[in-house]
Order: structure tokens, then C-alpha cells, then sequence
């Protein structure tokens, strides 16, 4: 492996937070709503990371229905990618991977160790609840990991969006309590000290946990389209129309 192809992005699509995001929106969202909402997530996080030519990806799920989302979402976007995306989808840089551990903590330590034994040195990991997350966040993580042992980018609501690391880091995994999501940044940033790790961070970004937040992510998007980008988060775009009709006030 060429040193520009030991860089590596991880998107976790994980049965435990597909279930997180969608009891977030219950009472607001009909289930049918949900999992269309969440499918887009998926659909677009993908599709935009795809781009990332020079970046070897790696769709992580859970087995069962995540899995079958994602299974469908890569099938149908062969027929809807451009040539640049459909030539890393077509390559040996994409692949979906299924999820192995019993816990969060140990499915996402398993990612980035399964990641790191096949030879990359800069791996960073994002989820899909944040659609409009731009390729160069990304980029810049893993030009930031050169010299770091962990980067991590945090989230208003103290969880986070991006995990990125230059070496397979356990500790980080096995000493956060993952169910907590208020707390995720500070945890794992205490664990970065009580193991002397060289970290940073990444400017802050943030996350969806209320229905009233989708109004921010309709007011993200509509800034891309202003600036005349008509790709970016195009399937969450159409869903949310359909939604913030329905929303009270």
C-alpha cells in the first residue's frame, strides 16, 4: 500500500443510534416518517463521501435492519452517483463491512482496529446524522492526525460528530459509557489525558436530537443552495419538506 492510500474514512451506521435518532423524533414523526428521515441520512453521508477520491471508505453497519438499509441505499445509488463518485463506488476504496462486538464501545473499537491491521495510519470515523458534513472537515481530521494521536470534533450538545486517530487507541472506546451522549466529549477527552495522548479538536458542528432541529438543518442546506450547490444532503432536503409541513407551530 502507497502512502496515499493509508488514509482511511469510516461512516458507523450502528442499529443502537439508527434507534437513538429515530425515538428522538417520536411524537413528532410518524415511524414511517423515521425511517425514511434516517435512510436519508444514510443515502447522503454515503453519496458525499464518495467523492472523497483519494480517501479509501468503509461503510460499517449492524447486521439486521440497518444492514438492510444500507444494502439498499448502495444498491440504488449506482444509478443516481456522478462518474467521479461512481469510480470510487465501483473500486477497491469502497466497501460496507459488517459491524462485529457486542456494545457500541467494542463495535467502534473494532472498527478502527480492523482498519488499522489492514494497513492504514490515519482513520477517521464519522456517523450519518449529520448530512451536510463537507468533505474537507474530513480532510482536514486526517491532515491534522499527521501529527496527533486523536482528533475529535464536538458537537453543541457535548457528543460528537468525527473520531479521527493515527493509531488504534482502545482506551478511548473502553473507558466511555457511549449510552451517554450529553457527556461523550468530555469523556473521551479524559480518557485522552489519563493515557497521555497528543490530541485536538475540531471546531464544533452540530447534532439532531429534537424535532425543532430540523429547522436548522433545513436552514444548513438552504445556504448550499445558495451558493449553488444542489447536491449536498438532496435526499434529507426532499424528506424534510414532507416533514416540516406536518410539525406543530
Amino acid at each position: 500500500m502507497t502512502s496515499k492510500n493509508k488514509q482511511a474514512l469510516i461512516i458507523f451506521i450502528d442499529d443502537e443510534n439508527r434507534g437513538k435518532v429515530e425515538r428522538q423524533f417520536e411524537g413528532a414523526l410518524g415511524q414511517e416518517q423515521q425511517r425514511r428521515l434516517y435512510r436519508a441520512f444514510v443515502e447522503d453521508t454515503i453519496a458525499n463521501c464518495l467523492t472523497l477520491s483519494d480517501i479509501y471508505l468503509r461503510v460499517h453497519c449492524t447486521k439486521g435492519q440497518t444492514a438492510k438499509i444500507v444494502k439498499e441505499v448502495v444498491k440504488e445509488l449506482a444509478d443516481s452517483i456522478s462518474a467521479g463518485q461512481s469510480k470510487t463506488y465501483k473500486s477497491t476504496r469502497f466497501a460496507v463491512v459488517e459491524s462485529t462486538g457486542r456494545s457500541m464501545g467494542k463495535r467502534l473499537s473494532n472498527a478502527f482496529k480492523s482498519t488499522f491491521d489492514d494497513g492504514f495510519n490515519r482513520v477517521a470515523l464519522i456517523g450519518c446524522v449529520t448530512p451536510t458534513l463537507q468533505t474537507n472537515v474530513i480532510k482536514s481530521a486526517l491532515n491534522m492526525i499527521a501529527s496527533k494521536d486523536l482528533v475529535i470534533g464536538p458537537t453543541h450538545e457535548g457528543s460528537y460528530y468525527l473520531i479521527a486517530a493515527s493509531r488504534y487507541l482502545p482506551e478511548i472506546f473502553e473507558n466511555v459509557e457511549w449510552s451517554d451522549d450529553s457527556h461523550l466529549y468530555s469523556q473521551m477527552v479524559k480518557a485522552s489525558r489519563e493515557n497521555g495522548y497528543n490530541w485536538d479538536e475540531m471546531d464544533l458542528w452540530y447534532d439532531l436530537r429534537h424535532p425543532e432541529d430540523l429547522e436548522f438543518l433545513v436552514t444548513d442546506i438552504n445556504h448550499f443552495r445558495l451558493v449553488g450547490d444542489e447536491q449536498t444532503a438532496s435526499k434529507t432536503e426532499a424528506m424534510l419538506g414532507e416533514i416540516l409541513k406536518n410539525l406543530p407551530g
